[in-house]
């Protein structure tokens, strides 16, 4: 996992991937963090099949989807809409997902990163932009996560 602080304009490496990143900049305007109600859909149609939103609660710190993209969800063969991620059926992609989501609490920034996914019988290398939103523009009460499918690897 690749959790970089500061601009990530330069490692991300899909060109959706960093045209999002820099909508998400500009929704931020003067606050850390932009809220879920800042961000329309309609405005990145280029990866809106690809965008998981992550409901997050604190204390105790739970995620909860509230959407799984259509793409991710044919791809990956699973909805997890409305479930919580200790109801992911993979456990240890459920514990990447966890600790790059807990990354972006922990430094309180963007997060990006790759990782490989056995799908149909070859490797897929994906990457994904983990994009902090607030309400009340300090605490993360929603993450925006956007994978994008690389090539296939080996």
């Amino acid at each position: 996992m690749s959790s970089v602080p500061g601009d990530l304009s330069s490692d991300i490496q899909d060109a959706n991937l960093r045209r999002l990143y820099a909508y998400w900049k500009a929704k931020c305007g003067q606050r850390r963090f932009p809220s879920r109600h800042d961000i329309d859909p309609l405005d990145f149609p280029y990866v809106l099949g690809w965008v998981m939103l992550i409901d997050v609660a604190h204390d105790p710190l739970q995620f909860r989807f509230r959407l799984y993209g259509t793409e991710l969800a044919q791809r990956m063969r699973l909805d997890m809409t409305g479930k919580t991620l200790d109801q992911h059926p993979q456990p240890e992609f459920r514990a990447y997902l966890e600790q790059s989501w807990r990354g972006v609490l922990d430094c309180q920034q963007p997060t990006h990163g790759f990782f490989d996914r056995y799908i149909d019988n070859r490797m897929l290398r994906f990457e994904s932009l983990r994009l902090p939103l607030s309400s009340d523009g300090s605490v993360i009460d929603m993450l925006m996560i956007v994978a994008a499918a690389l090539q296939p690897t080996g």
